[in-house]
């Protein structure tokens, strides 16, 4: 008698369970695509050229699910844009792991477009990248050769000698439209 309303108990609940799970509500992240962020950076490789507002993107070299869609749906962005805004900004793949050949991050980046930029860091300095950023990596449990990262793309604007973290876009697919508007924003206080 006692293993029937065990097992009873456990049917019960699993039929609890998986009729709660079907009536959570699904999570919009209209409202929280874009995190004003405003933090000044110090970091030499970032804004080192003409660009008065880079993209930053943390990832690595081969990246199939995460950074192959993201860098390509940049890439389509990128390609919107006219000479102007293209002179204006950057797009900038940061590669957080350790290729031994270290040219990868760049050729990576470059596949997507001929202006990306791709950049291997020592792991000293891609600590101090990672830590201004607040990006997260680790290898992943299931595939050695894989790393689970965070997947947000940072606006970075060139702003007198300063050069400072404006937005955090974290919600994929990544907004462009509000992007374009900050981007626009941003042109004009300067």
């Amino acid at each position: 008698m006692l293993k029937r309303v065990y097992i009873f108990s456990i049917f019960a609940g699993v039929i609890f369970f998986s009729g709660f799970v079907v009536i959570l509500p699904t999570f919009t992240t209209n409202n929280i695509s874009k995190i004003a962020l405003d933090k000044e950076i110090d970091l030499p490789l970032i804004l080192n050229d003409e660009k008065e507002i880079k993209f930053i993107f943390f990832g690595y070299s081969g990246c199939r699910d995460i950074c192959t869609p993201r860098l390509h749906s940049l890439q389509t962005f990128y390609n919107t844009l006219d000479t102007n805004l293209k002179n204006k900004i950057g797009v900038e793949f940061i590669d957080i792991s350790t290729p031994q050949d270290t040219t990868l991050p760049d050729r990576f980046a470059t596949f997507f477009h001929e202006d990306f930029k791709g950049i291997y860091l020592d792991a000293d300095i891609r600590r101090e990248y990672t830590k201004a950023f607040n990006v997260y990596f680790a290898p992943s449990i299931n595939d050695k050769t894989e790393f689970d990262h965070t997947a947000a793309l940072y606006m970075v604007q060139k702003k007198s000698d300063k050069k400072i973290i404006k937005f955090v876009y974290n919600a994929y697919p990544y907004d462009f439209k509000q992007i374009q508007i900050d981007i626009k924003e941003l042109l004009n206080e300067q």
